[in-house]
């Protein structure tokens, strides 16, 4: 899928790059393969955007797949990389960051914010409103709720409805720290977690929208950066790594029942 067109304006000078990958929706071992291959290989920061088909259910890295023995028989279950609650991943627009630990503040929670406030102020230019909780629980790797989006917690995306946006982080401890940061912005509400709220809530949904919402999110998330973006595409090796972790580990039942 081409990246969207970029706002008008000229960007500014001596920024670096951030390459911007704009996928078609894919399998869920796939998209967990691409991702985690881009935290370990990828030279430049990278954003990038894609779905999921068939829409499937993600486990954050330390839930027990025994929890979810409720899902109906079929449902396509993969265990992320990143902590949290579990999502279904339905009509949605799901991100993931891939870059240096030093583009993100220091603290995990600072980092959120940083991000999240700039998701609110994309999602305010095609009309949908919500603020970033400022009270409650922290954040969690191993969260108390088995869905991520049931009990919004501190720094969360919210709106009268409910939670919007659930987000996780894994972080490299080695001698160049990186992240990985996975955001999942609900379009229209999956049949598993239907206590979600949903763009659908306050526009329609529509192909136009979508465009516009992708040009947006990309524009706020280079401006807290400090970076530029770039249209790219993954490089041989990237797509290499990801085929073998999508065999070995993102589709061996090992590893999705690992707890």
């Amino acid at each position: 899928m081409p990246l969207p067109d970029q706002p008008d304006g000229q960007p500014d000078v001596g920024l670096r790059g951030l390459r911007v990958l704009v996928d078609e929706p894919a399998e869920a071992a796939w998209n967990m393969a691409v991702d985690s291959a881009l935290l370990e290989l990828a030279e430049e920061p990278t954003l990038r955007i894609y779905g999921w088909q068939p829409h499937a259910v993600s486990l954050g890295y330390f839930q027990k797949i025994a929890d979810f023995a409720d899902l109906p028989d079929g449902t396509s279950i993969v265990r992320r990389t990143t902590g949290g609650g579990a999502i279904h991943h339905g009509d949605e627009l799901t991100f993931s960051l891939a870059l240096p630990a030093s583009l993100l503040p220091g603290d995990i929670a600072e980092s959120y914010v940083l991000l999240h406030d700039a998701i609110v102020r994309a999602l305010a230019t095609i009309g949908v409103t919500c603020h970033r909780a400022t009270s409650g629980k922290v954040a969690a790797a191993r969260p108390s709720s088995r869905w991520c989006f049931e009990t919004p917690v501190r720094d969360d995306l919210i709106t009268d409805t409910g939670k919007l946006l659930g987000s996780a982080q894994r972080r490299t401890n080695t001698s160049k720290p990186r992240v990985l940061h996975h955001g999942s912005l609900v379009l229209n509400r999956p049949q598993h977690t239907p206590f979600v709220a949903a763009v659908c809530d306050q526009v329609p949904i529509t192909e136009s929208l979508r465009r516009v919402l992708h040009t947006r999110l990309i524009a706020e998330l280079t401006k807290v950066l400090g970076l530029e973006a770039q249209p790219g595409e993954r490089t041989a090796a990237e797509d290499a790594m990801a085929a073998r972790l999508c065999d070995e580990q993102f589709r061996n039942p090992a590893h999705l029942h690992r707890r």
